[in-house]
């Protein structure tokens, strides 16, 4: 969902020498794992543009170049995103209050106890893990690929 970044992020025009950090390379790759280049939606381009910036990554050459070796374009992803000229950026999206994460928390447990119960095993398969993660997401009305719990500061 994230392979059209390279250029999308319109960014400063000083757009040179600043490298990534390992950490920082990291975070892009695994960040932009999570989306198909091809298919990014607004919200998946916010959520890009937010992580990278919470990660101290800024718009630059390095980070142009680092996402279209992963295949996406920056330039791309700040348009879908509406990221403007001078950089600034449109509010993160709204966080999970600690009553929504609670929740989710309390029917994961009731439904590994459940599944835990019902086989003699004491360990999960692949399958019940599978069952659980999807009554999670049809009750909490998450879309695939997106992240049960906002991690996001």
């Amino acid at each position: 969902m994230i392979n059209n970044i390279s250029s999308s992020m319109q960014m400063p025009q000083q757009r040179t020498g600043q490298s990534l950090t390992e950490d920082q390379q990291s975070i892009l790759s695994e960040t932009l794992s999570q989306y198909d280049a091809e298919n990014l939606s607004e919200s998946d381009a916010l959520n890009i543009v937010e992580t990278l910036s919470q990660a101290g990554i800024q718009p630059s050459g390095a980070m142009e170049k680092a996402m279209s070796d992963l295949g996406f374009d920056a330039k791309s992803i700040g348009d879908i995103a509406n990221v403007s000229e001078d950089g600034n950026r449109p509010p993160p999206p709204p966080k999970q209050s600690t009553e929504e994460i609670t929740s989710m928390v309390d029917y994961l447990a009731e439904l590994m106890e459940e599944k835990l119960a019902a086989s003699s095993s004491n360990e999960l398969s692949d399958e019940d893990k599978e069952s659980i993660l999807t009554q999670v997401y049809q009750k909490f009305d998450i879309e695939d690929g997106e992240s049960i719990i906002n991690t996001t500061a």
